[in-house]
């Protein structure tokens, strides 16, 4: 692959990019902060590159190295972080749709920003960004099982964590 090619692709991947950044670390100024390190981590390494897999996975395996090695650095530090209201609403929604979807996507983000890095990977990459198992796997240099197990497990953390919210209430007391 020449340099040109290369710039194209990580021009086309960086939207992307900052979503998934956005999602694992809760704040949109450290995503700028984790998507900037990997486009500079990937413009030095560029031709490592080998197109064994897609570029779109070496980007993200990227992404999600410079967030881990971000991750590692703020426990050090003991700092903690907090995932970004993920809600949308639409223009037929009523104010308290609105409200509910936005308390809903607060209460969402902030158990998603709970999980444990590694289910924290797997549910964003397979969940939010759209990934199947094999290319999760891939991403994370894991195993097809072993991403599957750890989907199961952060899915399972968050209906725990979320049932309360999202049970509706017995009405016939």
């Amino acid at each position: 692959m020449d340099r040109d090619t290369f710039d194209r692709l990580l021009l086309q991947h960086l939207p992307a990019a900052g979503r998934l950044a956005v999602r694992l670390t809760g704040d949109p100024a450290a995503a700028e902060d984790v998507v900037h390190d990997a486009v500079v981590r990937a413009a030095r390494g560029w031709q490592g590159f080998r197109g064994e897999a897609a570029f779109s996975t070496w980007w993200t395996a990227i992404v999600i190295n410079v967030w881990r090695d971000r991750l590692r650095a703020r426990r050090a530090n003991d700092e903690s972080a907090t995932l970004a209201d993920d809600a949308g609403a639409t223009a037929g929604d009523s104010v308290v749709d609105v409200a509910a979807a936005a308390e809903l996507g607060r209460l969402v983000a902030a158990a998603v920003s709970r999980l444990p890095p590694r289910q924290r990977e797997v549910l964003v990459l397979v969940a939010y960004e759209g990934l199947s198992i094999p290319q999760a796997a891939g991403v994370l240099g894991l195993t097809e099982g072993n991403v599957r197990t750890t989907l199961f497990h952060a899915r399972a953390r968050l209906r725990q964590v979320l049932a309360r919210y999202l049970d509706p209430p017995d009405k016939t007391r």
